[in-house]
């Protein structure tokens, strides 16, 4: 399929121009040929909580009386 293809193929069954189409950026990608494509969440999640630290609240102040 080519690039031209692709777009012509997604306005026609969105019913949306093809300079609409266009604008959205679709792009073809090559899916290399080996294993199949997947993502470990669990081994995104613990990289994520390592990238952004949990915030810690401030200590609430005592009022004095």
């Amino acid at each position: 399929m080519t690039q031209a293809e692709l777009e012509n193929e997604l306005a026609r069954s969105t019913g949306d121009s093809l300079s609409t189409i266009r604008r959205h950026g679709f792009n073809l990608v090559e899916v290399p040929d080996g294993e199949p494509l997947a993502i470990d969440w669990d081994e995104v999640q613990q990289i994520e909580s390592l990238r952004y630290p949990p915030r810690r609240r401030p200590a609430r102040r005592q009022l004095a009386a």
